[in-house]
């Protein structure tokens, strides 16, 4: 028996006897199943479903080959590998250590547009754009975003081929969500969508040296819904957006006297960029958060000869999917470019949260100043926010602190409802982030004298503080109203106040069978 491994199929071929074998399988402890029959399991168990042109994992798709082996009834001589998946002659050789493995087609090679490793992180970009656009056109909430995206990412090589030959594709599928609510989608998405055709774009490009690389990977996420956190100096952003993460990521040593925008960006791999104002991108990879930090300390510091105008930091941020938190220079600083280039990260902006602190509640300056932004996106279809820093400070006075703070709100935007309004600690969820996720030590945590906690009207420090106490600092610090205010983000076009259970009607009906197509 021969098994072919084509950019387009798998066939198995016996006495001039040709059989194709579906992409999909499902793998979950330890049991895989592969066959036609799992196509039609994509939408009850995604999480579980795997695509073998797209997978990357080696046990995974070893399980795959070790599954096919076991349901043949006859040896395998010969395997014949398309050169896009040379990263399976291992694995194949492993299952099949008597067969010829050879690597055939080397030609094709030439029409690749993307280098290896980047085609498969615009892949991942691309599901996560036809994600937001089916979560933005039906309405569907926020939450359906994982298992909706699996789908689609299982489902990926089809559209993609689908719109890069005909301009067009529908998405047509059923998505289950943990309540066993049922959202049926069929959806027609097209080539003229901006963020599609900025997509088709990029892959359509010849790319021929590491300048264009560096670009393109830059570009990538630009279709990610943008976050902007906008206050003066002093007001806790930082440490907000640092607990918004759950890294101590910001409080990096950048110049403070200069205008840097900075995104954090929710992506698959771990980059960073460094933009300069003659337009030179430099593009460093990092593996933790210290080699960023020393990363962005050489790039940035003191002593580097060069002053970026933008730095981008490439995250893998789960929580957070399809978005790009925007850290401004603070308003009201010494430096007058300050307010420009916050003018700049509003504008790029489709969400903007205005940081108040409980000190500076009414401030003139900076209340004059919101008010020009609100007056600004009138004629927009931006949303906004505002959030109060500092709670863990403050808590006390919350009652007083949340009255006065209405009250001026009233004033600044007459269409002011109270969902929109927040009051955070950063430095609380942070920590609590932090210590349930096992990025800091329970003693480091313990030596921390602005943390505690309130238990059965008792209050925790110091070495009462226990691991499962991350869960009461997050839930003090309430950041997760922020977080769902912001995942909620899907409805471009809705009223400021989101409606989070609002859904569009759609077709019933089954997904339509996916054939095999080029890979992605």
């Amino acid at each position: 028996m021969k098994i072919t491994i084509s950019k387009h199929e798998i066939t198995l071929a016996r006495q001039e006897i040709f059989e194709s074998i579906s992409p999909y399988f499902y793998h979950h402890n330890h049991k895989t199943i592969i066959g036609d029959k799992i196509e039609k399991a994509i939408n009850l168990f995604p999480e579980y479903i795997f695509n073998f042109f797209i997978e990357k994992d080696q046990a995974k798709i070893e399980a795959f080959f070790n599954e096919l082996k076991h349901s043949l009834k006859e040896d395998v001589s010969t395997i014949h590998l398309h050169p896009v998946f040379k990263r399976f002659e291992k694995a194949l050789k492993e299952v099949y250590p008597t067969a010829s493995v050879s690597i055939v087609g080397q030609q094709a090679e030439t029409t690749r547009k993307l280098p290896m490793d980047l085609e498969y992180q615009f892949a991942t970009v691309f599901a996560s754009t036809l994600t937001n656009e089916i979560i933005n056109t039906c309405h569907l909430p926020g939450r359906m975003y994982p298992k909706l995206n699996q789908i689609i990412r299982v489902r990926l090589p089809l559209y993609f081929k689908q719109l890069f030959q005909k301009g067009k594709t529908t998405i047509d599928l059923k998505v289950v969500d943990g309540s066993t609510n049922v959202f049926s989608v069929r959806e027609e998405l097209d080539q003229r969508i901006p963020s599609i055709q900025r997509l088709l774009e990029i892959y359509r490009r010849s790319y021929n040296n590491i300048d264009q690389v560096v670009q393109a990977h830059y570009q990538l996420y630009d279709g990610n819904f943008n976050v902007t956190f906008i206050s003066p100096f002093s007001f806790g952003k930082s440490t907000l957006i640092n607990g918004l993460l759950g890294e101590k990521m910001l409080n990096m040593d950048i110049r403070a006297e200069t205008a840097i925008i900075t995104k954090v960006v929710s992506a698959d791999s771990n980059r960073l960029f460094v933009k300069y104002d003659n337009t030179r991108i430099v593009m460093e990879p990092y593996e933790d958060l210290p080699e960023l930090r020393r990363k962005l300390q050489d790039l940035t510091g003191v002593r580097s000869k060069e002053t970026p105008s933008e730095v981008q930091i490439h995250h893998h941020l789960p929580h957070l999917p399809g978005i790009t938190i925007i850290d401004a220079p603070g308003l009201n600083s010494r430096h007058s470019d300050h307010n420009q280039i916050a003018l700049e990260a509003f504008r790029m902006s489709d969400l903007i949260l205005f940081i108040f602190s409980p000190t500076h509640i009414g401030e003139v300056n900076f209340s004059s100043q919101i008010k020009e932004f609100l007056e600004q996106m009138k004629e927009t279809d931006k949303k906004y926010g505002f959030v109060l820093s500092k709670l863990d400070l403050y808590s006390d006075d919350y009652g007083v602190i949340m009255k006065e703070m209405k009250i001026v709100l009233k004033d600044l935007d007459s269409n002011y409802v109270d969902e929109d309004l927040f009051f955070i600690s950063g430095y609380f969820a942070l920590y609590g982030k932090l210590l349930g996720n096992e990025k800091m030590d329970l003693h480091e945590i313990r030596r921390n004298r602005g943390l505690f906690i309130i238990e059965d009207d008792e209050i925790i420090m110091g070495r009462g503080i226990e691991k499962h106490h991350a869960e009461s600092l997050v839930t003090f610090s309430q950041i997760e109203r922020l977080e769902q205010f912001i995942r909620e983000r899907g409805e471009h076009y809705a009223p400021n106040k989101l409606n989070l259970d609002r859904r569009k009607s759609a077709a019933t009906g089954v997904p339509s069978a996916t054939e095999t197509t080029a890979s992605i």
